[in-house]
């Protein structure tokens, strides 16, 4: 995490100072949640120069004097930060309901209500921008219009103290394990749509596998908001098994790197590429064995995969995890809003 006081202080006499000190939060928050090349693309998007070889290049000579000149906007920089901290690195969570039984909860008057019941107002108005909060907190709440359909995004922010795994020594008869205590900023996130779809994006811990607690400490947190009641788990089974029977025709737009298999007596069957690269679809001995093991009444459990790019629309493969809870999947690393949005396309077109 790039510590406060790395980038050398400036002055911005057009810029008031509430302003910039928002700034400079967004700007040690920025380079934890995206890339360099992601910010190119936002300055590029302005019409402005925007090449830089480091993040305090890009401070000192790009976005300081951009925004003294109010070539970009501190609103500008806000939604920057919220697209690039919401997707990517994170365990997200599916669940559906009958979209007459979320008109209500989507109407606009109806989340006003709520907010000025619960005292949210503020954060309906703009975007509470936090680093390291002393209690989990509610930052955003926005309304999100997608081909004339509505959608809602709650954002809640909480400071986690992890470890992470540093290194380990032998003295004398004893094995010694260091860890580094780190304080992380984590960023949650519930997206209802209209249709009654909801995503539940839970940021990814730095060493545990397990996120039902937090998946319970978030929607009790929204439960105002998103009655639990009224959700039922949307089950991905379906596109598990999918995405294996009809690999032939997916070659080009999906590659398995593992995946396990399990039948009714909680025999499983393992597959693994030899390397992370590598595809298993490609080595017809272990598929073979796979849908031999899959046509005696076992199921897909679990499976590592990777999405190509997609022409026109992502650069590079997505790294997803089908595992866990049944609604539940992984993206292991940052990817852009478009990345997480095509993935996620795909995965529902594949659970119908």
């Amino acid at each position: 995490m790039i510590p406060q006081g790395e980038f050398p202080a400036f002055a911005v006499e057009s810029v008031p100072p509430a302003t910039l000190q928002k700034f400079d939060l967004i700007m040690r928050l920025l380079p934890n949640m995206t890339s360099l090349p992601v910010v190119s693309e936002f300055l590029k998007s302005k019409g402005v120069p925007h090449s830089a070889g480091s993040w305090e290049e890009m401070r000192d000579s790009r976005m300081t004097p951009y925004l003294k000149s109010h070539k970009i906007t501190i609103g500008d920089l806000t939604r920057l930060l919220s697209e690039a901290e919401e997707f990517g690195r994170s365990h997200v969570f599916l669940y559906t309901a009958k979209k007459k039984d979320v008109e209500g909860y989507v109407e606009k008057e109806h989340i006003r209500s709520l907010c000025q019941k619960l005292g949210h107002t503020d954060i309906l108005a703009e975007p509470l921008i936090v680093d390291l909060p002393t209690v989990p907190t509610l930052t955003e709440i926005r309304e999100e219009s997608v081909e004339g359909h509505t959608r809602w995004v709650f954002k809640i922010i909480e400071a986690r103290r992890e470890r992470e795994f540093v290194s380990e020594r032998t003295e004398g008869n004893r094995i010694i394990k260091e860890w580094l205590i780190k304080d992380i900023r984590a960023v949650n996130v519930a997206r209802l749509h209209a249709s009654g779809f909801l995503e539940v994006r839970i940021q990814s811990h730095l060493n545990s596998t397990k996120y039902q607690e937090d998946l319970h400490r978030i929607l009790m947190a929204l439960k105002d908001f998103l009655p639990p009641k009224v959700f039922t788990p949307f089950s991905l089974a379906k596109a598990k098994a999918q995405l294996w029977e009809q690999r032939g025709s997916l070659t080009k737009k999906v590659r398995f790197s593992d995946s396990t298999m399990t039948n009714s007596r909680g025999t499983t069957l393992v597959a693994s590429t030899g390397a992370e690269e590598a595809d298993l679809f490609e080595d017809t001995g272990a598929t073979a064995s796979i849908d031999q093991f899959l046509g005696h009444g076992a199921h897909c459990d679990s499976s590592n995969i990777w999405w190509r790019p997609v022409e026109g629309q992502t650069t590079r493969e997505i790294h997803m995890l089908l595992s866990g809870l049944n609604n539940e999947f992984a993206i292991t690393a940052n990817c852009t809003k478009l990345e997480y949005e095509c993935v996620l396309s795909e995965l529902r077109v594949h659970s119908k």
